[in-house]
């Protein structure tokens, strides 16, 4: 073999061999991650008076308008967004022979509903029962916010012997 011929296989062969160990050097194409499961996300709590139920008992407080001051009972039932109940207004003192101390004892429904931390509720007290001024009835509107176990609410209303109640305000607290 010529020194030439020699030299071009030892060129072609060192070639050859530096062609091999490239192509292990090259970068391979990479492989995909393996999919992750996402952790379960926990259900976001409800807003604030959104809970059925939240709403649900018993309710006393104090109120007052224009008319005169009274006590305030309330037995809520909720269902979602829906309450309904019964509704009872007493004179703050029965006895004083005032207009309040009869026309301020009434007994009634309620329903509303409670959008957040607000509630509207509309409360019918009818003619007759058991209340000392029977031939009148009397209809409240309520709005108001519910938070910590108080509801803080202004009302209007009007009754059929007496008039028209404004100015309302009411504090709640659930027993």
């Amino acid at each position: 073999m010529r020194t030439t011929d020699a030299m071009l296989l030892c060129a072609l062969a060192a070639w050859v061999a530096a062609c091999g160990s490239m192509s292990s050097a090259l970068p391979t194409a990479p492989t995909p991650p393996a999919p992750s499961i996402p952790a379960p996300v926990p259900p976001s709590p409800a807003p604030p008076g959104a809970a059925s139920g939240l709403l649900s008992g018993t309710w006393k407080g104090t109120g007052s308008d224009s008319f005169s001051p009274e006590l305030v009972t309330l037995v809520i039932a909720q269902s979602d967004a829906a309450v309904s109940g019964s509704a009872e207004i007493n004179a703050v003192d029965p006895a004083d022979g005032s207009c309040g101390s009869c026309h301020k004892v009434k007994k009634g429904t309620l329903t509303g509903t409670l959008s957040g931390s607000t509630v509207t509720i509309s409360m019918k007290f009818p003619a007759g029962g058991d209340v000392p001024a029977q031939i009148c009835d009397a209809d409240f509107s309520v709005t108001g916010t519910v938070a910590e176990r108080r509801i803080t609410a202004m009302y209007t209303g009007s009754d059929t012997c007496e008039g028209i109640y404004s100015n309302g305000t009411v504090e709640l607290t659930r027993q």
